[in-house]
């Protein structure tokens, strides 16, 4: 056999076939194993190893309608979607089960090394502050560039939906993203999207359902992964990016003013608090905000803000101290019991030097009446 087999357009390989790499796993997760391998066509792909258990609770059927998905899209709309999903493009069996799935690895774009060898990138450093970057030694990601991937977010899962995919369990970890700022080279504001076999195909997917609580709809939700939620957890993920705080379930949009208009907002609100955002959030409105926001970096490296719907102001250092300090400030807080006014405060603090040299002399004086008393 020098290639996949197939059938119906639904490839698969056979385990014994797989030369996998010698240096061990790329990593393990809760569900399967990682590995490098080359199948028998010579092509090196990436191997993942279900888990018994997983492998329990798997349907092959609709494992093999995913592997095949790409095949029955326009020839544009699959180039597409292979250069945003490290989608699987076979099944792997042993015997008659399936063990896993071959797929490719991600391009070297979504990588970084920080001195320490290759690493992903995943999409969690656009929530990362500053200051937190720097001591790890990650890229920062300054606020226009956390738009920008976010609009290309927005625009890929409007994509999906449009082709019969729901993301499901979207999450951070589950997605790359490209640097902030090549050297010498264009800056490029694309995702990539992992975990491609959990995805749903029509409303069913191979896998049981992940829900993580910490992007779990606020809503109640009886319907399942659907493009709703997909657009719940974007909308969460946005706000945790903006607030540089993977923990936070909402800001103050008015702190953010000089980063977006109020309408954007809304919209983000709407996708939050609602499990049915249309009519108030047409297909074509989304779109229009993803492209809104992947507007604001240029190709150039140059980036923006938006001041208003249609209108770009380009982006400054001063720009970024304002937005910083609004979205820091906190109210003073109250104290509950004010002994001094602070005026008397300020007068306490400058008698306490007085009245220490004044009770050190006094212990002097005692100490030469001691002595002069029984001398």
């Amino acid at each position: 056999m020098t290639a996949a087999e197939s059938t119906d357009g639904q490839a698969w390989y056979r385990l014994r076939s797989l030369r996998l790499d010698p240096g061990g796993p790329l990593g393990e997760g809760g569900a399967a194993e990682i590995w490098r391998c080359t199948v028998p066509d010579r092509d090196h792909l990436v191997f993942k190893r279900f888990r018994d258990e997983a492998r329990a609770d798997l349907d092959g059927d609709r494992l093999r309608t995913l592997v095949a998905w790409p095949r029955r899209l326009a020839p544009e709309d699959r180039e597409r979607l292979l250069a945003r999903c490290a989608w699987p493009s076979a099944v792997v069996t042993d015997g008659a089960e399936i063990v896993g799935v071959v797929l490719p690895e991600a391009p070297a774009m979504y990588f970084h090394n920080p001195g320490s060898g290759w690493k992903p990138r995943h999409f969690t450093r656009l929530a990362v502050p500053e200051q937190v970057a720097t001591r790890r030694g990650f890229e920062y990601y300054d606020f226009p560039h956390k738009l920008a991937r976010l609009g290309r977010l927005l625009g890929d899962l409007d994509f999906l939906h449009d082709n019969g995919i729901v993301i499901g369990d979207l999450q951070p970890n589950n997605i790359l993203v490209t640097g902030a700022a090549p050297a010498g080279q264009p800056v490029v504001t694309e995702n990539y999207f992992l975990d491609c076999d959990s995805f749903l195909i029509d409303g069913h997917s191979a896998m049981p359902n992940l829900d993580p609580l910490p992007w779990r709809p606020q809503y109640a939700n009886g319907d399942g992964f659907t493009p709703t939620t997909d657009l719940f957890k974007f909308a969460l993920l946005a706000i945790r990016c903006l607030a540089e705080d993977l923990a936070a379930d909402r800001i103050d949009y008015g702190r953010f003013g000089q980063l977006l208009p109020m309408s954007d907002f809304e919209a983000i609100d709407a996708l939050l608090t609602s499990p049915a955002p249309a009519p108030a959030l047409t297909s074509a409105d989304l779109r229009s905000l993803a492209r809104a926001w992947q507007s604001v970096v240029r190709p150039d490296g140059g980036t923006f803000r938006r001041t208003d719907t249609v209108l770009l102001e380009r982006w400054s250092p001063a720009m970024r101290v304002a937005h910083l300090a609004e979205m820091t400030t906190v109210a003073e807080p109250v104290a509950a019991v004010q002994d001094l006014p602070v005026e008397a405060s300020d007068r306490a603090s400058k008698l306490v030097p007085v009245l220490l040299a004044a009770a050190l002399a006094a212990l002097i004086i005692l100490v030469v009446l001691g002595i002069v008393m029984h001398g």
